[in-house]
């Protein structure tokens, strides 16, 4: 299932999108995660070294300009969970879901915890099962690259 991905929150700061060629055969979607390899951005398979999210989608030709929201510490992000939400995910850092066109916070699971959840979005209620909810918080320092973590 196609998510909403990662979104700056409240909303982008314009300063920080910066534009950069795409790599060769990239099918990420508006709101996944994306590396810089070899100069050019591509999909993030791990939620290490992420430099940034997707402004808008792959094009599938290399070379062609994408617009990338860089992240830097303590920028928050508003994403949907992969589980049901409820208040005790509060103050907890999880993995993340690191499927093109579907990326997500994974609730359930925090082995390589990369996501601060600072809380629940307020329009989802305490919790949300169906479909599941959305979190704000931000990303760890180790995961962001664009501060050499």
């Amino acid at each position: 299932m196609a998510t909403s991905g990662f979104r700056p929150y409240p909303g982008p700061k314009a300063d920080r999108i910066t534009v950069l060629p795409e790599a060769a055969t990239q099918s990420f979607k508006t709101g996944d995660l994306v590396i810089i390899s070899s100069g050019k951005v591509a999909v993030a398979t791990d939620d290490e070294n992420v430099f940034g999210v997707a402004m808008n989608d792959a094009s599938g030709t290399t070379d062609t300009d994408v617009s990338v929201y860089v992240i830097y510490p303590g920028d928050k992000f508003i994403a949907e969970s992969g589980a049901a939400t409820a208040v005790a995910n509060q103050g907890v850092a999880y993995d993340l879901n690191m499927t093109s066109g579907s990326m997500s916070v994974t609730t359930g699971t925090a082995t390589s915890a990369a996501f601060y959840i600072d809380c629940l979005d307020p329009r989802d209620g305490a919790t949300s099962s169906s479909p599941y909810g959305h979190v704000i918080g931000r990303f760890l320092y180790t995961s962001i690259d664009a501060i050499g973590g």
